[in-house]
């Protein structure tokens, strides 16, 4: 028996990196979907204030228009961030409908208190 036999080297260091394949690209308008949604969200419990309340609800219309963009843009280009529209989507559509409700609410006591002063 040859005690000075080595296994054959097949040309890779054990310390070489690994091959990682690029990520596909997520969309920027499903990140932008969901950082308006949250935004509408954020501002829902204080939109007594005017200026936050109307800011709330343009950001949950604008979440909602963006997340249906990225939805085609997602299918087409086959980029990632469905999940992220989803929750975009979904914050809007929800913020959006508490600030109509909240807005139709305060009209009507508004609008009841007025006519029971005259």
């Amino acid at each position: 028996m040859d005690n000075n036999h080595k296994e054959p080297q097949y040309g890779f260091s054990p310390l070489t990196q690994s091959y990682v394949p690029p990520q596909a690209k997520t969309s920027g308008k499903a990140i932008a979907s969901l950082v308006l949604g949250i935004i509408s969200l954020i501002t829902l419990p204080i939109g007594g204030i005017l200026v936050l309340g109307i800011i709330g609800f343009f950001s949950g219309i604008v979440a909602i228009v963006l997340a249906s963009l990225s939805f085609k843009e997602i299918k087409r280009v086959q980029v990632r961030g469905r999940g992220m529209a989803i929750a975009g989507l979904v914050c809007g559509i929800v913020a959006t409908s508490l600030n109509v409700l909240a807005f139709i609410i305060s009209f009507v006591i508004g609008f009841t208190s007025a006519i029971n002063n005259v």
